[in-house]
């Protein structure tokens, strides 16, 4: 199902701003499952083109989506993460190959804030290794490509999610920055 083709009930969903699909998630009129679904696919398309994603959550997403708060202020709005960000079983290796394999056991405080406020996580985006480096590539994921010239990497260590929120693959998404990771992908 999030490997087939848009549909016009997909791209309607997908062009909503956040708001409104809040909103309707909150009145009823659009459920987070379908919300989920839209976003799933697209993001799934925006990997296949740029090799942006690290973790994909979404068999434990669609379980999210149908337990999340749909009267918070995010309900049911799906959220990318960057690869440090903390859930149970999946990977936060931020492209260490020694960390890969070794999934997290704790959710971490933002992970649990954004899905008290009824988010669903349901990707996790590629970042440099190490998170040091202007680059968005490392040997466990490989290279992410921007979105407008496959020549060049984002940039960042906020680099995939740069990408995958330039596509559209997802509306709302989480980075971190110290030193330009947020600022520079382009």
């Amino acid at each position: 199902m999030f490997h087939a083709a848009l549909t016009s009930a997909d791209k309607a969903i997908l062009a909503q701003p956040v708001s409104q699909i809040v909103a309707n998630v909150q009145g009823g009129s659009l459920s987070p499952s379908d919300v989920l679904e839209a976003y799933a696919k697209k993001a799934l398309k925006a990997h296949t083109a740029t090799n942006c994603l690290t973790e994909i959550l979404i068999p434990k997403a669609e379980e999210w989506a149908k337990t999340c708060d749909t009267q918070g202020p995010l309900a049911g709005m799906p959220v990318s993460l960057k690869d440090t960000s903390a859930i149970p079983g999946f990977d936060s290796c931020i492209g260490y190959s020694a960390w890969a394999g070794k999934p997290q056991q704790k959710e971490s405080a933002l992970v649990r804030l954004l899905r008290d406020a009824g988010a669903v996580p349901f990707v996790k985006t590629n970042v440099p290794i190490t998170l040091l480096s202007l680059e968005c590539s490392n040997d466990v994921f490989g290279t992410t490509t921007n979105v407008w010239n496959k020549k060049y990497t984002p940039g960042g260590s906020t680099g995939g999610e740069g990408t995958l929120l330039a596509y559209g693959g997802s509306r709302l998404g989480v980075g971190t920055d110290v030193a330009g990771s947020v600022r520079a992908p382009a």
